[in-house]
C-alpha cells in the first residue's frame, strides 16, 4: 500500500471506498473532494490517504487528526484549515451524528445553515 501519486487517483480512489462506507465517511470524503484543495496536496496525500493494489484509496482519520494538530498541514490558509477541520471530525464522527435521531439531526442542519449565514 503506498498513498496516490496524483490528486486524480486520490479523488477516484476515495469516491470508490466512500460509497461503501457509512454516511458520516462519505460525507467527510464528498467535502474534501468538493473543496478540491486537500487531494491536491501533496503532503496530504502522502500523510493520510492510502491506496490499495485495486486503486481504491482511504483517509487514516487518527493519522489526519494527528498531522492537522501537530501543524503539518498549517501553510494551508484559513479556510482551507477549517474544511479539513470539519472532514476531519465528521470522519471520526467526533460529534456522533451517526447516532443522531431524526429531531437532533434536524435542529443540527438547521443550526450550522443559520451559522453560516444560509438559514435565517
Amino acid at each position: 500500500m503506498s498513498a496516490p501519486t496524483s490528486s486524480t487517483s486520490a479523488v477516484i480512489g476515495l469516491r470508490r471506498w466512500a460509497r461503501g462506507n457509512s454516511p458520516h465517511v462519505g460525507a467527510a470524503v464528498g467535502l474534501l473532494i468538493v473543496h478540491g484543495t486537500w487531494p491536491a496536496r501533496e503532503e496530504f496525500r502522502e500523510a493520510c490517504i492510502e491506496r490499495d493494489r485495486d486503486g481504491t484509496c482511504w483517509i487514516d482519520w487518527t493519522r489526519a487528526r494527528t498531522a492537522f494538530d501537530d501543524g503539518e498541514f498549517a501553510k494551508a490558509s484559513t479556510s482551507e484549515i477549517a474544511v479539513l477541520d470539519l472532514a476531519i471530525a465528521l470522519g471520526q464522527d467526533r460529534f456522533r451524528f451517526s447516532r443522531m435521531g431524526p429531531a437532533n439531526a434536524r435542529a443540527i442542519t438547521d443550526t450550522v445553515a443559520y451559522a453560516l449565514g444560509v438559514l435565517r
